[in-house]
C-alpha cells in the first residue's frame, strides 16, 4: 500500500482522528499528555492531552508533557496509518522519544492506527 504524502491537512486530519480512535478501556485511569513534535514542511507541535477516558488534541507545546515523540511528519503519517510500528520507527531512529517509557509503550493500544474505509477516505 502507497504512503500518501503527507500535507498539512492530512496531518491535521490524522491528529484530529487520534481522539475519535482513543481506546477509552485501554485509557481507564490514564491522565496523560503526549507532546509530538513533527519535522518538515507539513510539521508542527502537538499535545495529545488524555484524561477521563477522552482525548483532546492541542497545538503547540505543553511543558507538563509525560512523554515527547519527535519525528517527521511523514514518519507521522505512516505511523497513524499503520505502515509502521512504533518499534520499527524507534529501532530505524525515525522516531525518538523523552519522558515516560511506559507511556510511549501503551500509544498503539491507546490509539489504534487508521485502518479499511477510514484510511482510504483520508488518503483520497
Amino acid at each position: 500500500m502507497t504512503t500518501p504524502t503527507p500535507s498539512p491537512d492530512l496531518v491535521q486530519r490524522l491528529l484530529a482522528g487520534m481522539a475519535e480512535r482513543l481506546d477509552p478501556d485501554a485509557a481507564r485511569g490514564l491522565r496523560a499528555v503526549i507532546q509530538f513534535i513533527l519535522s518538515g514542511e507539513d510539521g508542527g507541535s502537538y499535545a495529545v492531552v488524555i484524561a477521563d477516558q477522552q482525548c483532546t488534541i492541542e497545538e503547540g507545546s505543553r511543558a507538563d508533557a509525560d512523554a515527547v515523540m519527535t519525528m517527521s511528519a511523514q514518519t507521522y503519517v505512516d505511523l497513524a496509518l499503520g505502515h509502521i510500528t512504533g518499534s520499527q520507527g524507534f529501532y530505524s531512529r525515525k522516531i525518538k522519544f523523552s519522558g515516560n517509557l511506559n507511556l510511549v509503550m501503551r500509544i498503539h493500544a491507546l490509539f489504534p492506527s487508521v485502518r479499511g474505509d477510514e484510511q482510504t477516505a483520508l488518503s483520497g
